[in-house]
């Protein structure tokens, strides 16, 4: 795993009868990232729909990326809602190239005993050959206790929390930790090791500037480029975010990045995607990149 910002990219689906995967827009948006600064990307997360996709369509995608070697980290988010199918996955990818492997636990049953979160991870850690993150994302998944993850032999962990708390607990065990809400930054990051960003699919640069300056001492005002962020950050939840995501980030790279898969929709037919561009660059106005 590389300090810095790692996107938390989409996955375009062509808008046919069965939205298959479209595999060539999604090597071209990750070449796009890369070229605008990302560090990473962690594939098939939240915002790339990795519920919404099988194990076949991931590891066909991973292949392809690996083949074409953008010089940046591949991250595997595994979110298959079973152990059997996280560690079928699993071994798939331990034999490709990646920086890490970022968890999902199980999320159907709720609540869960701390030691059922801890028996999956376990399982997980005895079949991985890369470094492993705890995947802690309680507003869609089941909360991981922050002392369970210090107390586990993994690399760290993506808090997508808003719990900067949370975060101190896993660091001061000794493990990293990536954040995963951009309008924490400026607490969460300090001291950090670096962010996974939904943000980074349409302002990737504006996500490494950031990050440069939340890292790079007090003398740096974060403080306008916050705003912008949060404001941007807002814009990608008027509707479903992978939707949103993929119009914008279509409409800022020129890669086709087609619809999302049900039961996600598109944004309506009637939204306005050069008033949402304009409204993203007059937030930016008060700071330069």
């Amino acid at each position: 795993m590389r300090n810095g910002v790692y996107a938390a990219n989409v996955t375009p689906f062509r808008d046919d009868a069965d939205y298959t995967l479209d595999v060539d827009a999604y090597r071209r948006h990750v070449a796009w990232l890369a070229e605008h600064g990302v560090v990473g990307v962690a594939a098939f997360g939240t915002n790339g729909e990795g519920p919404s996709v099988t194990v076949e369509e991931k590891v066909t995608v991973l292949e392809a990326l690996v083949k074409d070697d953008p010089g940046i980290d591949l991250v595997p988010v595994l979110t298959e809602g079973n152990l059997p199918d996280t560690l079928r996955l699993l071994r798939r990818v331990n034999d490709l190239p990646v920086g890490g492997v970022l968890v999902l636990p199980p999320y159907y049953f709720e609540p869960v005993a701390a030691e059922g979160l801890r028996a999956f991870f376990e399982r997980v850690l005895e079949v991985a050959r890369h470094p492993v993150l705890v995947y802690h994302i309680p507003r869609y998944s089941v909360p991981v206790p922050a002392d369970l993850v210090a107390s586990l032999p993994v690399w760290g962990a993506k808090n997508s929390a808003d719990d900067p708390q949370w975060s101190a607990t896993v660091r001061a065990a000794g493990k990293h930790v990536m954040v995963g809400t951009e309008t924490d930054l400026a607490r969460d990051l300090p001291g950090g090791y670096g962010t996974i960003s939904a943000l980074a699919n349409i302002v990737p640069r504006q996500m490494v500037e950031i990050q440069r300056r939340v890292t790079g001492g007090p003398t740096d005002d974060v403080s306008p480029l916050s705003t912008h962020l949060a404001a941007v950050s807002r814009l990608t939840k008027e509707h479903d975010s992978p939707g949103i995501l993929k119009v914008l980030a279509q409409a800022r790279s020129g890669i086709p990045m087609g619809s999302v898969r049900p039961p996600l929709l598109p944004p309506p037919a009637s939204y306005d995607v050069q008033a949402a561009l304009a409204r993203l660059e007059a937030t930016a106005s008060h700071f330069r990149v």
